[in-house]
């Protein structure tokens, strides 16, 4: 299974899974711990598919997507407020906070060498991005 695969089948399973209700009226893409969830998921996927030296820690990543639906519904999110973590703006917000934060951390997005080392560094970590991800 690709890493792709995997974050296209979290926003699925997230979609069948939410309970209807809204969550107190708080939009589901302005929920933090949603977003940091969403931005690891693509920054794994993005090594994973860059670095022939990186790959999915499967078992962690199917993890990783029970929790969020589980949190998704706790909260109560429905599925008309998940429908709206596939809305192009938000992923276009959600790459741009995954490279803010890389940037910050001292990576060039743009450089795929470094992108490895990193991705790599945080394998050896076990930092929570780490985790999702071995080495090959």
């Amino acid at each position: 299974m690709s890493a792709r695969l995997t974050y296209s089948a979290a926003v699925v399973a997230m979609t069948f899974l939410a309970a209807p209700a809204m969550a107190q009226g708080k939009l589901i893409t302005e929920d933090a711990v949603i977003k940091e969830i969403m931005v690891q998921s693509l920054i794994s996927t993005r090594l994973i598919s860059e670095c022939d030296t990186i790959a999915p820690r499967k078992t962690q990543l199917k993890k990783q997507t029970a929790d969020m639906v589980a949190y998704i519904d706790e909260t109560g999110y429905g599925s008309a407020q998940i429908i709206l973590l596939r809305d192009e703006s938000y992923l276009a917000q959600l790459a741009q906070a995954a490279d803010d934060m890389l940037s910050a951390r001292g990576v060039d997005p743009n450089n795929t060498k470094a992108l490895c080392a990193f991705g790599t560094a945080e394998i050896a970590d076990k930092t929570a991005l780490g985790k999702l991800m071995k080495n090959r």
